[in-house]
């Protein structure tokens, strides 16, 4: 007994199985799901009658905000992905994700983070300002709590595992598709998810790079969110620039499952389905022309307000596409009325309302009515709740049977449905009739007369979170003992249906071919790509080398990726949760045991990651256009860096944003001295230099210009951060980061965030040369050298910009 615990704990600890992964996004997902509804339940409580105590204020703020933050970023996406990362490379025919050991990483990345968010009610006051914590009451003057710290950190961590997980599933889609199938046959869900992922990519660096800022500015005394010249406008644009496209990156995969249930059960293929996934794509871009409707109160220009007024209109046309080819989908269809299909047209039917009513919003003169009521929170949630919720508990029903290979009890979801559907109208309809009720207030006056629209609305919530217990009863109780469900009870057509239920741990024991007319091949023969002339892809998971046969197949498993997202867990609690160092303004003295700890660990388990003999099997013959020529690395090398551009993107436009609102900007050279620049400089541009010998070098075979080079990048990595970090002490010494200007706070947070990316470099340029030494990257296998150069490049190009601001204009 207690070796299987064992063995169980170590495989759900260390798999890197995408199958694992999902499953471990689901539970996790569903139990914070649970958790954020106990707080909403609690609110409604608060609200369901006038003058009523239950919750103090504060006590009310923090949940509302906690509430949430937890459903927009740990519920809604990582439920979505949690079916992503177990459905998309069985419906694409690929046996895992790209980088299995990066997967792994990203959820527990995603779990301590989570952690992180709820553990911030136990140090001082959980954040409190509402999920969109707006500036400047985010500033230490305001919200001096370390739990506010302890959000910030947390929304740090969760960015970087969506960053980590939108670079595996991007290169797995791009790259690793099987033969034949086209970008534009695959099925809905995957489209869905392969926008999302773009949105994510230029969405989330920008969110990063806001949170840094404010993290920076409550920890260090900087004065972004808290000066007048930044501020709230500052906030606004950063914010929302992420915020507004967020929405639809929660809402795009509930979409997509939508799009696979109903032309399932209507036994209709999806009307119009090029026009659905173009509507798709319009929307995604256009998601980032929106964010400024959020904006309409805070006084920007006329000239603003008309433009972000008609891209608003604009974005709502291609949902009009889609919400029209999915009723085309039934029309004249004997649509079978399963648990899945009706969650499916429950969400479509609730999608239509929020829809409409965020029309609304787009008249200038209707939302300065509006923006501040409960008619908002009625519109938010129709979307977030009543079409994303509700279309991705129809995808939990789905692919129950897939995921578990029993049967759920068809009944109890269809009364679930039923229950939910109803508990959600009664819960969130009235709410549009608060037109006058100010959004986040904790209590309320008789003759306010609100009570009973609250009263209604509790009712509803309560109604509604009661059905939830019926879906977690029923997925309990089937998985353990329901029926087998075969491997396709739905008579589906997408790929993941012509596997096992559930699939082996390797998906497939030879890559399917799509064939032109729309059909898959599984044979052996030597027309297909992957057939018996190419037997020796048949039966390779990944992991270490387990050999041909079928019968050996072992999961991937790695202690690395879990230790090193705990190294960053307990890394992000000494960087939060140290008290005051100063009283004004307020500024935090880190915890240092815990930072050096998690320096330690996360050193070790750097150098386990780098150590081990993980191998990862890489089919040849498969669908990779565009980048067929490109490795699987360094599309993923080059996804990183695209993602940095808008990170450093957002951090110089805020320096631009904060520069031309202060009027009093020193003149170039009387505050930082030109010559340190120019001497970073040519440091730093001749380090690129030395990089590009070392590869020509190992290209060549010629071990010791290999290690010179590789010396001659380190030592002018380390002369440019001796120059930098004289150049702090100097400032230092003069008092200018004593009371921090905004020319000391945007040179402080940009140079800084760069020269931990020149320190990061100068770590892999230590590795790369101990490896040097020993004698790799001579025979031909200097691929690491050329992925550590685009990534060193990039960091010198970003010193080409950062030199003329700060140093010549």
């Amino acid at each position: 007994m207690a070796e299987q615990l064992r063995a169980t704990a170590k495989r759900w600890l260390y798999t890197t199985n995408h199958k694992d992964v999902g499953i471990l996004y689901l539970i996790t997902s569903l139990f914070l799901f649970a958790a954020a509804g106990v707080l909403a339940l609690t609110m409604r409580t608060q609200l369901s009658a006038p003058g009523n105590t239950l919750l103090a204020a504060d006590v009310y703020n923090q949940f509302v905000t906690v509430h949430g933050l937890l459903m927009i970023f740990w519920v809604l996406s990582p439920l979505a992905f949690g079916f992503a990362n177990f459905i998309i490379p069985l419906q694409i025919g690929a046996r895992d994700l790209a980088f299995p050991r990066l997967n792994a990483m990203s959820f527990w990345f995603f779990l301590f983070s989570g952690v992180m968010m709820i553990l911030s009610f136990f140090f001082g006051a959980a954040p409190d300002l509402g999920w969109t914590l707006y500036s400047p009451q985010t500033a230490a003057l305001f919200t001096p709590t370390i739990g506010f710290n302890l959000g910030a950190g947390a929304l740090i961590l969760m960015t970087v595992s969506i960053t980590m997980s939108s670079i595996n599933f991007l290169v797995t889609m791009l790259k690793m598709r099987a033969p034949g199938l086209k970008l534009r046959f695959m099925p809905a869900f995957s489209w869905a998810i392969l926008i999302t992922i773009f949105m994510m990519l230029y969405a989330f660096p920008s969110f990063l790079a806001a949170v840094v800022l404010l993290y920076v500015d409550r920890a260090f005394g900087t004065v972004y969110f808290s000066s007048i010249q930044g501020g709230s406008l500052l906030w606004d644009n950063v914010f929302w620039f992420f915020g507004h496209p967020e929405v639809y990156i929660v809402l795009f995969p509930a979409l997509g499952i939508i799009a696979d249930i109903i032309p399932t059960f209507a036994r209709r293929p999806l009307h119009g389905a090029k026009y659905v996934i173009g509507s798709m794509v319009v929307v995604a871009m256009l998601s980032f022309a929106v964010w400024g409707h959020h904006m309409f109160v805070t006084g920007i220009g006329i000239v603003s307000t008309k433009l972000y007024t008609v891209t608003t209109i604009a974005i709502s046309l291609p949902f009009d596409v889609m919400i029209i080819s999915l009723i085309e989908t039934l029309g004249m269809a004997k649509l079978r009325l399963k648990a899945p299909a009706l969650f499916a047209l429950g969400a479509v039917a609730n999608f239509i309302v929020g829809g409409i009513t965020g029309v609304y919003l787009a008249s200038v003169a209707l939302d300065f009515g509006l923006r501040g009521t409960y008619f908002v929170v009625a519109h938010f949630h129709y979307l977030m709740v009543g079409a994303s919720i509700i279309g991705l508990i129809g995808g939990l029903y789905y692919w129950f049977p897939k995921i578990t290979g029993r049967m759920y009890n068809e009944k109890l979801a269809k009364v679930h449905f039923v229950i939910s559907m109803i508990g959600f109208q009664i819960l969130y309809f009235p709410m549009f009739l608060l037109l006058d009720m100010p959004r986040r207030v904790v209590t309320y006056t008789p003759d306010a007369g609100w009570g009973l629209l609250n009263l209604l609305a509790t009712l509803g919530g309560f109604i509604f979170g009661g059905a939830q217990l019926l879906l977690f009863y029923n997925l309990y109780r089937s998985s353990r003992v329901g029926p087998p469900s075969g491997p396709n009870p739905w008579e589906a057509w997408t790929l993941e249906w012509a596997l096992p239920s559930p699939p082996p741990p390797h998906d497939f024991d030879v890559i399917p071919t799509f064939l032109a007319d729309g059909s898959i091949r599984f044979g052996t023969g030597p027309d297909l790509p992957n057939g018996s002339n190419h037997s020796v892809e048949i039966g390779y998971p990944n992991g270490h080398a387990v050999g041909n046969s079928a019968s050996l197949h072992l999961e991937g498993l790695s202690p690395w990726p879990v230790l090193m997202a705990f190294a960053a867990f307990i890394f992000f609690l000494g960087l939060t949760i140290g008290k005051p160092a100063n009283p004004q303004p307020v500024s935090y003295q880190p915890f240092w045991p815990l930072i050096v700890d998690g320096v330690i660990l996360g050193v070790i388990s750097l150098f386990g990651y780098s150590r081990e003999k993980f191998t990862v099997h890489e089919d040849t013959h498969v669908e990779s256009w565009p980048f067929r020529q490109v490795p699987n690395m360094k599309l993923g090398i080059w996804t990183f860096l695209g993602a940095e551009v808008i990170f450093f993107g957002v951090l110089i436009g805020s320096y631009f944003f904060v520069r031309t609102n202060d009027a009093a900007w020193p003149a170039a050279g009387t505050l930082f001295d030109i010559r340190n620049g120019f001497a970073m400089t040519l440091v730093l541009l001749t380090s690129s230099l030395t990089a590009i010998m070392a590869l020509a070098s190992a290209r060549a075979g010629n071990r010791s210009g290999l290690i010179t080079s590789l010396t001659g990048t380190l030592v002018l990595g380390a002369a440019f951060l001796y120059i930098k970090a004289g150049e702090w002490f100097s400032l230092g010494g003069s008092g200018v980061f004593q009371n921090y200007s905004l020319p000391a706070t945007s040179y402080f947070i940009t140079t800084g965030t760069h020269g931990v990316h020149v320190f990061a470099g100068m770590c892999m340029t230590v590795y790369l040369l101990a490896n040097a030494i020993k004698g790799k990257y001579v025979n031909g296998d200097h691929t690491t050298l050329e992925h550590f150069g685009l990534y060193w490049h990039f960091v010198d190009i970003v010193w080409v910009f950062l030199f003329p601001l700060f140093y010549l204009v």
